[in-house]
């Protein structure tokens, strides 16, 4: 549409050197009729070159020396109204002059009828209470490459073009704009429309490379961005769709409503459209991206959508402001290649996100701020995933049970799932959870088939059932409080956990035995704690012997634990629950002593959460009991400071019953 238009404006003109400067003749058989005053006057006075008044078969010229200005006033409508509809007006200026077509208070009952007219660089119209009709053709209508002043006046007809014939710009401030088709031009010869008040009703406008600037009134026409070109609404009330292909659309003031689809195709290339909102309120569908690259960035004021899709070449950031979604929101994925994909990327910095829910096929990253989802948040597709380092992020639930690889990874922040978080449903490598810092609340944990999370770092706290199918559950240099472990068939069967730190503390509440599958077994590498418990490493279960069932226990082995000969040992429980290698046999306590200034030190290894009763002699023949001490964690030290009393001192320690 817009190069059969340009087309056909551009074969209406021919250009013709009149003293000095261009003008613009159209190939028409309608006579020429030229003001010749070199001073200001009327409308209706006797300065022109056919001897009478402007007429329907004439082309109207303002174009000779002088500064001055040709005023249509009320008298003019009141008293020569058939001059008021021409074929054609033409406005330029020589150098060092400047020429105007002054409607001034002329009224809009007997509006200035025009199929063209164009005003050159150097000139102008000016508008006070007055009507202009443009009936011209498809590609023709005003070509403005001067100043347009609009002030409480009616602008109509088909087709208004700024910036072509050199750098228009057209002030609306106040009144009625109502024409088919504006065309905002750019390049060397730029057009700006300024919008100051006023309704521009409808029709659609072009920013064809030019800049529209809204800053009050009222605006309903459709907005295409058909090249590089800007609508920055700094205020006013904007009613309409954005199409942008090869443009920027910015938000600071005002009201938008409406969608906005951030890039579109045009018939032959995809586009490359940005949208940046820093302030005012935004009221519409986002749709980034589906049909080319294109991008969002939020930084202060409020976005209120139905949905928000961000397409596998969109971008949407937020540093500030709100966004409220009452559906969706949407990244969606592309296959460009066998092995490579496009998705779409949502970055949360700071402000407000809420929505229904969401659903990843591509890479939601946060930083900061708040993301309130009141559903559920699914990950499908390849390569999806969500990092999280800082800010809140809430969800009904988690379902990242699809994809070859990708994950969950929480670095900072709170990630607080109300339900399920659920991991690895496809039985294909790679698909993980991470948390290696922050904050992870969530009732159920679910790793499917080749599924596995790490915990790396930071705090989680789980109030429901941690089920392991063919999955591996990874420590890390603290101590995680989890739900009660569930074993369950699936893949190739068994699970593992990795004891992958040197001090790592595994907490598992207390499991039912009924919550076991009889097939799989977990198993537990890297061990590297102490046989009496109370070790580096723990992997307690409740907090007794009771919190495991012997079929459960049988269901555990430790492959190659630290200490021991290498192979696969079945696992036993102390009475505090922590689970260490079994060797056959029950272990001896061992005892060590150290000389401490205050006296004799005596370190007792033994069977955690046991007491022991120590006994003391000077000949290793009478033994008096000394103290009885709860070794709760394994390994526990007391100091005899009566020692030095003695020439000598021996120790022995008894298991109590």
């Amino acid at each position: 549409m817009k190069h059969f238009l340009h087309s056909h404006v551009f074969s209406l003109l021919r250009f013709s050197l009149i003293a000095g400067t261009f003008c613009f003749l159209e190939h028409t058989d309608a006579q020429d009729n030229v003001w010749s005053s070199t001073t200001s006057g009327n409308w209706q006075d006797a300065s022109w070159s056919l001897g009478t008044l402007p007429a329907t078969n004439q082309t109207i010229w303002v174009t000779n020396y002088g500064w001055k200005a040709v005023q249509i006033g009320a008298d003019t409508a009141q008293s020569f109204p058939q001059s008021l509809s021409v074929d054609a007006i033409n406005i330029s200026s020589p150098t060092n002059t400047f020429n105007s077509l002054l409607l001034n208070f002329a009224g809009s009952a007997t509006p200035l009828t025009v199929k063209s007219l164009t005003v050159a660089s150097n000139s102008s119209v000016q508008m006070f209470s007055s009507a202009l009709q443009i009936n011209g053709p498809n590609g023709s209508g005003a070509m403005i490459g001067g100043q347009f002043d609009q002030n409480d006046s009616v602008v109509a007809g088909n087709q208004i073009n700024v910036g072509y014939v050199g750098p228009g710009v057209y002030h609306f401030n106040s009144g009625y704009f109502t024409v088919s088709q504006l065309w905002l031009g750019g390049g060397s010869t730029p057009g700006l429309f300024y919008q100051n008040g006023g309704t521009n009703g409808f029709g659609i406008t072009h920013v064809d490379g030019g800049t529209y600037v809204l800053s009050n009134g009222w605006c309903g026409a459709t907005i295409y961005f058909d090249q590089w070109g800007q609508f920055r609404q700094q205020g006013g009330f904007l009613v309409s769709d954005v199409a942008a292909f090869n443009g920027t659309y910015v938000l600071a003031g005002g009201v938008h409503q409406g969608s906005a689809t951030i890039p579109v195709y045009n018939n032959f290339a995809e586009g490359f459209s940005t949208m940046f909102q820093t302030g005012g309120t935004n009221i519409g569908s986002l749709n980034l991206g589906s049909q080319g690259n294109g991008s969002c960035t939020l930084s202060n004021g409020v976005c209120i959508a139905p949905n928000v899709i961000v397409g596998p070449k969109g971008n949407y950031s937020q540093l500030d402001g709100t966004l409220q979604v009452s559906g969706g929101i949407g990244l969606n994925q592309q296959q460009v290649s066998v092995y490579a994909f496009a998705a779409g990327r949502f970055y949360l910095q700071g402000g407000q996100v809420s929505s229904a829910g969401m659903s990843l096929q591509g890479y939601y990253s946060q930083s900061g701020g708040t993301n309130l989802t009141a559903g559920p948040i699914t990950m499908n597709n390849v390569e999806s995933s969500v990092s999280v380092s800082g800010g809140l992020l809430t969800a009904k639930s988690f379902d990242a049970n699809a994809g070859w690889q990708g994950g969950i990874f929480l670095t900072g922040g709170a990630l607080i799932i109300t339900n399920d978080l659920a991991i690895g449903g496809n039985p294909l490598p790679n698909w993980q959870g991470f948390q290696g810092g922050g904050v992870l609340v969530v009732s159920n944990i679910l790793l499917g088939p080749a599924a596995t999370f790490a915990c790396r770092d930071g705090v989680i706290k789980q109030s429901g059932t941690l089920t392991l199918t063919n999955a591996s559950l990874y420590s890390g240099s603290n101590s995680v409080e989890l739900g009660p472990l569930r074993l369950v068939t699936g893949g190739s069967t068994n699970s593992w956990l990795y004891m992958v730190s040197p001090a790592s503390i595994v907490n598992f509440a207390k499991s039912s035995a009924k919550a076991w599958s009889p097939e799989p077994t977990l198993i537990v590498e890297g061990w590297s704690g102490s046989l009496y418990g109370g070790g580096s490493q723990q992997i307690v279960f409740g907090n007794d012997s009771n919190a495991l069932t012997s079929y459960q226990l049988a269901h555990i082995e430790f492959h190659n634990p630290a200490g021991l000969t290498n192979g696969m040992y079945p696992a036993r429980i102390l009475s505090n629950g922590e689970i260490v290698p079994s060797v056959g046999g029950a272990l001896p306590a061992s005892m060590a002593l150290q000389l401490q200034p205050n006296g004799m030190q005596v370190k007792l290894q033994g069977e955690a959460g046991r007491t022991y009763s120590i006994e003391a002699s000077t000949d290793l023949v009478h033994w008096t009991p000394w103290t009885n001490v709860v070794n709760s964690t394994g390994t526990m030290t007391v100091t005899d400071t009566e020692s030095t009393n003695y020439p000598s001192r021996f120790y022995r320690a008894r298991l109590m019953p």
